[in-house]
């Protein structure tokens, strides 16, 4: 009863806070790369590269400090190979893919003066990710529950604004396993370019 009081009065507030606050809206497309790797059973699975889609906001952006939270999806692909000592050609199109869904938590910081013609803005925070599902391609059997399905990363970034657009460099560590059964952390590395409203 008390965690929902909390919960709720917390709500509260960032509503509140988001009314008053100038909100800038962000769409954006971008490219990642995944570097983790583990043996499962008889095959080793790597993740590899993919894309990714999604909005950012930034509320309460007339300060230097403002919230920068965001919603993406992400779109992987991974390598696996059943042959550990000999990895085969694999062409991009029948790798497994693996799709989830990224929820920045951050912090921004702008860097230099506001609207000037080029704006450099810092950014950190939190990211839980969500998997949604895997398509397999080659035959290997993994599949969803081969992957934690709940993982969170430690982000750090620096976005680039030149009149309305925005390019992002993202860096993930992560912060727990992302196979099931496996030891490996998924760190990622994304470029995103966006517009801002």
């Amino acid at each position: 009863m008390k965690t929902s009081r909390i919960l709720f009065a917390l709500s509260l507030s960032i509503l509140a806070f988001t009314a008053q606050a100038q909100i800038k809206v962000i769409p954006k497309v971008g490219v990642n790369f995944s570097g983790v790797g583990a043996n499962l059973n008889d095959f080793r699975a790597e993740a590899h590269v993919g894309w990714n889609a999604g909005l950012d906001f930034r509320i309460g952006s007339r300060g230097p400090v403002f919230l920068y939270p965001g919603i993406q999806f992400n779109n992987y692909t991974a390598r696996l190979i059943t042959n550990i000592s000999k990895d085969p050609s694999l062409r991009f199109q029948d790798e497994t893919t693996i799709q989830a869904i990224k929820a920045p938590l951050d912090l921004g910081i702008r860097l230099n003066r506001k609207n000037a013609l080029l704006n450099l803005v810092l950014r950190g925070g939190v990211t839980p990710t969500m998997i949604l599902g895997v398509q397999e391609k080659n035959g290997i059997a993994f599949n969803k529950s081969s992957l934690n399905q709940f993982t969170w990363g430690a982000n750090a970034g620096l976005s680039l604004d030149v009149l309305f657009l925005t390019v992002d460099l993202n860096y993930e560590l992560g912060l727990n396993n992302y196979f099931a059964a496996a030891q490996g952390r998924n760190n990622v590395f994304s470029v995103s370019a966006g517009i801002r409203f």
